[in-house]
């Protein structure tokens, strides 16, 4: 049975990227901003918004939590804002896209974009950004799944009963997944991809040359939001909407269910082992550590109440 542990917040927080003396465990997007997490899975708290100046439409944290890909509110504009607080522009960026994905370890993301009906490639965020198109505009219906490899050669976007996969020439393939994908997910430094349907889950090796499937998981009908895998490409996890969270060890096989008894809205990494499953919902938000199989819930600083409270308790 999962152990379900509330966490109190060890120390109080600020607003800003540093001058804390927990450490840095990663940000969650809140609304139009980012918030800095501090501490670790098991004791950590939540700061106070960060200022960037400005509101954000659209926020994809990095899975190695250094950076995220912002859409701007007012103009559409998409950056790479980091924890100094600087932003930098991503040219030719399709401005107001409607989702943006990081890769498994954060070295590429991926912008879909329904009105121009394209992929855009994004890579260089250690050095020179860069943009590639990729045309989608072919297919009928729009994508419900996306997925993008570390190295920023291929994306995989379920669209309808089919599996589509974008290569670096932007040529496009169909991808033999046995059932209809409902979540879609890269191993970390490979192109290799999970699909999760439901009832299986199913691994495609080397999507861009020989694709070969095999089985991961059999089980019981699901409705799965997300898929992540951990950072050492030892464990798998799935999200359903139910609240139901599988954890699947794929070096034995081995699997275990736990309950969040929440509302869950996506599986976010962020990093190692440890994905976050809901926003901020009241005053915490919840993260499941695979490698202990536990959850916790990660609280707002003290601070951070009194400042949006108007110092009231």
């Amino acid at each position: 049975m999962t152990r379900l542990t509330a966490v109190l917040a060890l120390t109080a927080c600020t607003g800003a990227f540093g001058q804390v003396a927990a450490p840095l465990f990663g940000y969650l997007p809140d609304g139009a901003h980012l918030r800095p997490v501090y501490g670790i899975a098991a004791s950590a708290s939540i700061g106070a918004a960060a200022d960037f100046g400005r509101d954000f439409s659209r926020i994809a944290v990095s899975p190695r939590q250094d950076f995220a890909v912002v859409a701007a509110a007012d103009t559409g504009a998409v950056f790479v804002a980091s924890p100094t607080g600087a932003m930098a522009a991503i040219r030719g960026a399709d401005p107001n896209p409607d989702r943006i994905f990081l890769s498994p370890r954060g070295s590429a993301a991926l912008l879909w974009s329904a009105s121009s009906g394209r992929l855009q490639f994004v890579t260089g965020f250690s050095g020179s950004l860069s943009v590639r198109n990729a045309d989608a505009t072919f297919l009928k219906t729009l994508p419900h799944a996306f997925a993008v490899s570390d190295d920023g050669q291929f994306a995989a976007a379920a669209f309808g009963n089919d599996v589509w996969l974008f290569g670096p020439q932007g040529q496009a393939t169909l991808l033999p997944s046995p059932e209809r994908a409902q979540s879609l997910a890269f191993f970390g430094g490979r192109s290799d991809l999970a699909i999760a349907t439901a009832t299986h889950i199913f691994s495609i090796k080397d999507v861009g040359g020989q694709p070969a499937v095999s089985t991961l998981y059999e089980g019981p009908e699901m409705a799965p939001l997300g898929v992540g895998i951990s950072a050492d490409n030892q464990r798998l996890v799935a999200v359903d909407i139910s609240g139901s969270l599988l954890s699947l060890d794929l070096s034995s096989g081995s699997s275990a269910k736990f309950d969040c008894g929440c509302f869950p809205e996506g599986l976010f990494s962020m990093g190692r082992s440890v994905f976050r499953f809901t926003g901020l919902q009241g005053a915490v938000f919840k993260v499941f550590d695979a490698s202990t199989g536990e959850i916790f819930f990660v609280p707002l600083a003290q601070a951070s109440v009194d400042s949006a409270s108007g110092g009231q308790k």
